[in-house]
């Protein structure tokens, strides 16, 4: 199997020269965390750019300093194995597909989960009890939306799972929630108002209800995390089995799920990436 078997042509990119206001917005109205860059005009790739890249260059704000330069990339005719193995290696959830240094595709983890293990009668009715992640960062669901995004970051996670009074699951926050609810707007002196110098700033979790990211603001309504969860969740249990998890991750389009336990405890969670060594098995014993 080839990338060009299971890749998507119909690709979402910004244009350098561009500021981090395209990617957000971009983000924003497409819900997606990370999108190719490519060179005004042309379909020429030359970088890509991801939320986490935006956090990190807190205080760049051109799209040319934010983004990777010279990004892994794969061809239409690579074989699904080389992507799936700088995958798991550099945990990446996307590679672009290039054609002569051109931009033509992307391919994802969902993109080769539902090619090498939906309908797979060996691996894909195996059931998820043996891939389920034990330990999960979760959140109560009265945390402040803006503690809960740091809570986020801080654990390296793409979403929370969200705890009721009685340690039920009551919701999920991802990060594309985070990107729904955030609005960016103009704030000049935010470096002055946030260098720690001025005494006046009485700063806290509920003061400020935003997130500085650079001379522009994400921001976060102040409200709890239950105002905003995604109440109505995806759960699977341990003996779901691989097929089922695939399709369903795919077709509502989230890439983790809370795994409860047959009297509704939460035991665990999967995420797709956590099956990818499942779909390279499945490639080598075709």
């Amino acid at each position: 199997m080839m990338v060009k078997d299971c890749m998507r042509s119909d690709v979402v990119y910004v244009s350098v020269p561009g500021t981090r206001e395209d990617v957000l917005q971009l983000m924003a109205e497409k819900q997606v965390n990370g999108v190719p860059v490519v060179k005004k005009g042309t379909k020429s790739l030359v970088g890509i750019v991801t939320r986490t890249d935006l956090l990190r260059k807190a205080d760049e704000n051109q799209l040319a300093m934010l983004m990777v330069r010279d990004p892994e990339t794969v061809t239409p005719r690579t074989d699904i194995r080389t992507a799936l193995k700088i995958m798991i290696e550099k945990r990446f959830r996307r590679l672009p597909v290039v054609e002569k240094d051109n931009l033509v595709g992307l391919v994802s983890i969902p993109d080769i989960l539902g090619a090498t293990l939906e309908g797979n009668e060996k691996f894909g009715l195996l059931e998820l009890s043996e891939f389920v992640k034990r330990t999960v960062t979760a959140i109560w669901e009265k945390t402040p939306l803006p503690l809960s995004y740091v809570i986020m970051e801080m654990a390296g996670k793409n979403g929370l799972v969200v705890l009721g009074e009685g340690g039920n699951v009551s919701g999920m926050i991802t990060v594309s929630d985070y990107i729904r609810l955030s609005e960016v707007t103009i704030e000049d002196n935010i470096s002055q108002t946030f260098s720690g110098t001025d005494s006046s700033v009485d700063w806290g979790w509920t003061s400020k209800d935003f997130l500085v990211v650079t001379k522009k603001l994400l921001r976060l309504p102040g409200t709890a995390v239950q105002e905003v969860m995604t109440k109505n969740i995806i759960s699977f249990t341990e003996i779901t089995t691989v097929e089922e998890c695939v399709r369903t991750l795919r077709t509502e389009d989230i890439d983790q799920a809370p795994v409860l336990s047959v009297t509704g405890s939460l035991v665990g969670m999967i995420e797709d990436q956590d099956l990818l060594p499942l779909a390279l098995k499945s490639l080598d014993e075709d």
